[in-house]
């Protein structure tokens, strides 16, 4: 096994079910149950729906892997937690009331994290015969370099910015404002927003394949 191989089997099939469980514990004490159930919760969610779209609907990419259903990995949702998850909390600086400057620093760092962990993966899959993207420059024959940056850079970097606002503004009304009942219009905006995001770069892809005879 190759050392690419190695950080695929470790990302994808390894950190979900080992570092999941202590993200989940690390987010609590951060701030709280409500809290780690948006912070976990929306990208395990997004995880299933947004890849579940854009591969066995759209079928624009797939893996070719083992543990898949259909063209996307059947754990896919426990991927995106653990990822966004431990992303964020690198990324992540917890703000003081209505505090501007840290939700654009948390964007910033979440968009840049993200973006690169998001490219390489990416990248790195194309490389060893486990991802198929077929957008232009696969069409073209180009290699996995030209393939993958024709989206990833820009695609991750802005779910990474929006992923780290939403919790942001999660902290602001779960934590500070003790406001649980946020929970309820946080989790389905920023799904909505996450979604829209990732969709952004993709969006003449999108519309070719949806006129596609």
């Amino acid at each position: 096994m190759n050392s690419g191989k190695l950080f695929l089997l470790i990302g994808n099939k390894i950190f979900p079910f080992v570092g999941l469980p202590l993200l989940i514990w690390l987010w609590t004490r951060t701030g709280g149950v409500a809290f780690m159930s948006l912070t976990l919760g929306l990208p395990f969610v997004f995880g299933y729906f947004a890849p579940g779209i854009g591969t066995n609907l759209l079928k624009m990419w797939r893996f070719r892997d083992s543990w898949v259903i259909g063209n996307y990995f059947i754990h896919h949702g426990f991927i995106y937690a653990a990822t966004l998850g431990a992303v964020l909390f690198i990324a992540f600086v917890p703000p003081v009331q209505n505090d501007g400057w840290t939700l654009l620093g948390n964007m910033a760092r979440g968009a840049g994290i993200l973006g690169f962990v998001g490219w390489t993966h990416d990248l790195i899959s194309i490389r060893e015969g486990l991802m198929e993207v077929y957008n232009e420059p696969w069409k073209r024959g180009a290699p996995a370099e030209v393939i993958a940056a024709q989206y990833a850079p820009l695609c991750f970097a802005l779910l990474g910015a929006v992923y780290a606002g939403v919790v942001t503004f999660g902290y602001q009304a779960l934590v500070l404002d003790n406001n649980l009942t946020s929970l309820w219009w946080l989790f389905p905006l920023g799904l909505t927003l996450m979604t829209a995001a990732i969709s952004l770069p993709f969006l003449p892809w999108i519309k070719e394949v949806l006129t596609k005879p």
